[in-house]
């Protein structure tokens, strides 16, 4: 048989204070949905169905196809999101993992663990419980005396026993397909919400049908994400968890407290982190290369061996043996050569370097092809953008661009061209030219009594 999964994800999630959909909403820069996705996706599940509502296209941006979709328009409750799904799933052989989609923090491995449960035990509806020794909020199981689940009670419905009951419902569920949903059209809003309540479900199953329970041993996986506290608490748990694989997997770790890796992001072995560091997005960082401190980096490469310390480094690449900063900026598609110097306070934006070039310091390289063993000296600017569209240079092998140097794009300097400090660059200099564009200085002798007011001599 085959295994489903279904989402629950048409809320708005008032709490978070935003416009963004509550399932949409970032955790270490991903979309919350995006975890849950990709865990189900590793797991046995074979099919996903999302419930949507609220910007609901913001989510469908998010998925895309991943996903097949149903619309819950008017939010009565997780029943009635479930019904939105029975007329699709009533009809499929198998079973179909049912959860919140705000628990971001669920593991692939403990998904099929449930199904595993669910199939050996024979049960028709499967209820995901924990252990809480503060499970206020949590509406609590309530078992007969031969540990048969009886039902499910709302914290504020509970009398003063149910109340200490420290088995709670997680809202993840395995359920028959036929059975379940065959049955759901059972459900009532008597209550004061005037909701459907997929809680209700075992008080119309438990009489015809075998209902279980699987308890998950880390509370922290099936934690329900509802308001800004609650995504902070779910980044401190997922930091942790990341970051011990990493150095299990032999990535060294300055203070890894102050280190953020995102989701996605792949380390190889022998990669050392300092402190403050955050890198997300589908970043690659390859042997030997070291990062941070005080460094951000975003959907980017770094190869072996580069140093990036004090640097934000977004949507780039950095090759071989290149050390970046400090203060150093790469943005929109940078791809720095080996063995460059890109240091302290340079930009570099949508623009190549080839070997063994560098800009120590204070330039901006924007919109440019860059060859081997450039020096761009201090102050150094290539000149892209003339108030209304960007332009290309193109730099040969081999050039020497002196202090305080504009490059009008669009511009080519050919190959082993020497440009004099100072000069603003207006015109393309052809291979062994050496290039001059300032004015000539005047000096006026004794001048100056003019312009400046001369110190007294208080003597």
């Amino acid at each position: 048989m085959k295994n489903y999964a279904l989402v629950l994800a048409a809320g708005k999630g008032t709490r978070m204070k935003s416009d963004i959909p509550k399932v949409a909403f970032p955790i270490l820069r991903k979309p919350m949905i995006e975890y849950i996705v990709e865990n189900i996706e590793k797991s046995s599940v074979e099919e996903i169905y999302l419930v949507l509502g609220y910007k609901r296209e913001v989510v469908e941006g998010i998925v895309k196809d991943r996903a097949k979709y149903v619309y819950q328009e008017e939010q009565l409750g997780t029943g009635h999101a479930a019904m939105m799904a029975a007329p699709v799933l009533s009809k499929l052989d198998g079973n179909t993992f049912i959860m919140p989609g705000d628990v971001p923090l669920i593991w692939y491995k403990s998904i099929d663990r449930m199904f595993a449960v669910h199939e050996d035990n024979g049960n028709d509806f499967t209820i995901v419980t924990a252990h809480y020794d503060d499970p206020e909020g949590y509406g609590r199981i309530v078992r007969n005396e031969q540990g048969v689940i009886q039902r499910i009670v709302e914290e504020k419905d509970a009398n003063d026993f149910e109340k200490e009951i420290k088995e709670v419902n997680t809202g993840i569920y395995i359920v028959n397909n036929k059975k379940f949903f065959s049955l759901l059209k059972n459900l009532n809003n008597n209550n004061a919400k005037g909701e459907y309540y997929i809680t209700d479900m075992v008080e119309l199953m438990k009489k015809d049908y075998k209902i279980g329970s699987y308890m998950i041993k880390n509370n922290s996986l099936a934690m329900g994400v509802n308001d800004l506290y609650a995504i902070s608490k779910a980044e401190k748990y997922l930091r942790e968890y990341i970051n011990k694989d990493h150095m299990l997997n032999g990535v060294s770790m300055i203070n890894p407290e102050t280190i953020t890796i995102g989701h996605n992001v792949i380390i190889e072995p022998g990669v050392t982190i300092n402190p403050n560091t955050t890198i997300t997005g589908e970043t690659v960082i390859k042997a030997g290369a070291i990062v941070g401190p005080n460094t951000e980096i975003h959907n980017s490469r770094i190869d072996s061996h580069v140093v990036v310390r004090h640097s934000l480094v977004y949507d780039s690449i950095v090759r071989e043996g290149t050390t970046v900063g400090p203060f150093a900026h790469l943005r929109d598609h940078a791809d720095i050569g080996t063995h460059n110097r890109i240091g302290n306070f340079v930009e570099v934006k949508k623009s190549s370097t080839g070997h063994n070039t560098k800009a120590s310091h204070l330039a901006y390289i924007g919109d440019s092809v860059v060859g081997e063993s450039v020096n761009f000296g201090c102050g150094s600017v290539t000149v892209n953008y003339d108030g209304k569209l960007k332009h290309k240079t193109e730099i040969g092998d081999n050039v020497f661009i002196g202090c305080n140097t504009n490059l009008i794009a669009p511009i080519k300097i050919g190959d082993n061209v020497f440009i004099a400090a100072g000069s603003t660059v207006t015109k393309d200099i052809p291979n062994n030219g050496f290039a001059i564009a300032r004015s000539r200085q005047v000096t006026k002798e004794d001048y100056s009594k003019y312009l400046i007011k001369p110190k007294e001599n208080k003597e």
